[in-house]
């Protein structure tokens, strides 16, 4: 199985459905994996036709949530100045929704100190720097007043900090925002979207070069990445995408390295990995077994494809950020990655 890092930049606002409250329709402040599959795998139909729509749900299923990631400038042990993407991963702190930072790709020990610090960033502080709100209401025609019970209020995450950019620089830090994820493909899945990619392309030799001996492994591995780098190179999630919402431009796609999977729980053959004393980044199905600290959450996953859309499956999900203290002989082995969330797998 192999697995790649997406990195996605945001392009335009973006708003993912969370939770309305009277007027509000508030946005959740991470990318699940279902909304980040529902993504990926329309560009992927836009590309083969939507007539390949059921074989294509199974292809991008095993996917992580995507979180937030901001450009930080550093100094280095030789005082030299660079920029890293400071990953921003869900912890709860002091019982609230928060992000932790998480830096990469610099081990220089003025860095392993920071991490020590552990600096976290609330959920409100959040969006008091990237959420905005959109309000509106609807007109009575003739009195060109608000007409009742109409009022509005939406919210986004915009591309870059609404902080002034000077003072962004006095901290040095950048202010555009990113998104960070992980998707992994068996070799069923490589060797299917292979064949559905030459059968789109009505390539008359399409089944003479699947059946070739010589193609290696890595071989198809390039394919399917130079394949992936192009599909995936604008994505658009979220709501209003038809209103000038949503767009995010695929930054990098590399190969992830075994030892990395362990920071988003997951194994090499994307079954749960997660430690007494650790924080889930990805939702794990409700036991009474488990005992934690952070929140249960009520999650239904839907099927747009209907005319009416309808609930496809719900249950009770231990919540992104939350910390396992035991597990009680709660086994995990058996719990697979599917679009942000650890199933058992039946």
């Amino acid at each position: 199985m192999i697995w790649y890092k997406l990195i996605f930049k945001q392009s335009q606002p973006i708003h993912i459905g969370s939770v309305e409250w009277g007027v509000i329709n508030e946005t959740e402040v991470f990318v699940p994996g279902w909304t980040m599959w529902g993504a990926l795998t329309n560009q992927f139909l836009k590309r083969i036709g939507y007539s390949e729509i059921e074989r294509a749900k199974k292809l991008f299923e095993k996917i992580t949530n995507f979180y937030p990631a901001i450009e930080q400038k550093i100094e280095n042990s030789l005082e030299r100045k660079s920029t890293v993407l400071q990953e921003l991963f869900p912890q709860y702190k002091k019982g609230d929704f928060a992000f932790k930072k998480s830096l990469r790709n610099d081990k220089s020990e003025q860095n392993r100190e920071d991490n020590e610090k552990e600096e976290f960033i609330s959920k409100d502080k959040f969006k008091f720097e990237f959420v905005d709100t959109l309000v509106s209401t609807a007109l009575e025609p003739l009195l060109r007043s608000a007409k009742d019970e109409s009022l509005h209020e939406f919210e986004y995450i915009l591309p870059k900090s609404k902080l002034d950019l000077e003072e962004k620089s006095r901290e040095n830090n950048l202010n555009q925002l990113y998104w960070v994820g992980l998707i992994g493909f068996e070799d069923e899945a490589i060797k299917e979207i292979n064949s559905l990619i030459k059968n789109s392309n009505n390539n008359e030799n399409a089944e003479e070069n699947i059946n070739k001996n010589d193609e290696s492994e890595k071989k198809e591995y390039d394919e399917l990445t130079a394949f992936l780098s192009n599909i995936f190179s604008k994505v658009y999630i979220g709501g209003d995408i038809k209103y000038g919402f949503g767009e995010l431009g695929l930054l990098n796609l590399s190969i992830e390295s075994t030892e990395e999977l362990s920071k988003w729980n997951i194994t090499k053959s994307g079954t749960a990995s997660i430690e007494s004393d650790s924080i889930t980044k990805q939702f794990l199905e409700f036991s009474n077994n488990i005992e934690f600290e952070g929140e249960i959450k009520l999650l239904a996953e839907f099927d747009f494809t209907q005319n009416i859309p309808r609930v496809q499956e719900a249950g009770y999900y231990i919540n992104v950020g939350s910390k396992i203290i035991n597990f009680n002989g709660f086994k995990l082995d058996k719990h697979q990655l599917i679009k942000g969330k650890f199933v058992e797998m039946k």
